[in-house]
């Protein structure tokens, strides 16, 4: 799960956000599973919560389904590589 060019910058444990399991294990195609949602939270499959973006900074994000930006730099990523979340989430601080 990744909302930024580089690579590196991907959600790491995933497999939390999405119930132990992997897109690949989902009908639905994966780009409906995470997505930014009108209410401003980032939801992943049965509506388990990522992360929420303010208002101001909703567009344009760079979202998972984006190729190539033009102009490079326009629109806002994340860097999730150090993001907790799921049972981990009390190790933020």
């Amino acid at each position: 799960i990744c909302f930024s060019s580089v690579p590196s910058h991907a959600l790491c444990n995933s497999e939390q956000l999405l119930g132990g399991g992997s897109l690949q294990e989902y009908r639905q195609p994966w780009a409906q599973l995470v997505k930014l949602h009108q209410d401003g939270w980032i939801k992943g499959p049965n509506g388990r919560l990522l992360l929420w973006i303010p208002v101001t900074l909703r567009q344009p994000l760079y979202s998972m389904w984006t190729t190539r930006v033009i102009p490079a730099g326009c629109c806002i990523e994340l860097d999730l590589s150090h993001m907790v979340h799921g049972h981990m989430w009390h190790k933020c601080y």
